[in-house]
């Protein structure tokens, strides 16, 4: 009895078959670009405290988790869960080892705010308020947006202020993506 439940439990619907291999792992990698096109269309601020692969892997990874536990058999979403664990590991890899590939995948940092200016035309592209980017200035203890030498949104969806007058570019300013 036990073991026609695990023989159960570790055969998909329909048995074993290439086709099912490949339906599978097609279906991870289009979910997987979409995903990344979905977070690069919407933006940082659509994903607040996650980057675009933290969001990717905790929904995804919860999904087929549920849906795995919740079906017929675990092994679609067990080879599903491992497919997508290597795709991030070389979305990874190739982010870490190039900049061309790195920005298409993930969200640049803009800059708000230079020298005490703000930047209404980046700030609607990024669709930020500045009521809302006056609240992470204040939660990060400027009362005066002229003391305010930088405010970037970075990837990830958080605002960085660099406080100071100097002139120079500090040696953490963004690339410019605007």
């Amino acid at each position: 009895m036990w073991l026609s439940v695990l023989q159960d439990l570790l055969t998909p619907q329909g048995g074993w078959s290439v086709e099912f291999l490949v339906r599978v792992i097609l279906s991870v990698v289009l979910l997987y670009i979409l995903v990344i096109f979905i977070a690069r269309g919407f933006g940082a601020r659509t994903f607040a405290s996650f980057t675009s692969f933290d969001f990717l892997i905790n929904v995804a990874a919860g999904s087929l988790v549920a849906s795995s536990i919740m079906g017929r058999n675990l092994t679609e979403g067990a080879l599903a869960l491992l497919c997508l664990a290597l795709l991030q590991w070389a979305t990874s890899f190739l982010s870490a080892r190039s900049q061309r590939f790195h920005d298409v995948v993930d969200n640049p940092p803009v800059v708000l705010i230079e020298y005490g200016q703000y930047r209404e035309a980046v700030m609607r592209r990024a669709r930020v308020s500045r009521q809302s980017l006056e609240q992470q200035l204040r939660s990060q203890g400027v009362s005066d947006v002229a003391q305010v030498r930088l405010a970037v949104l970075e990837s990830g969806g958080s605002v960085s202020v660099v406080q100071g007058t100097e002139s120079r570019h500090p040696g953490t300013f963004p690339r410019r993506a605007d």
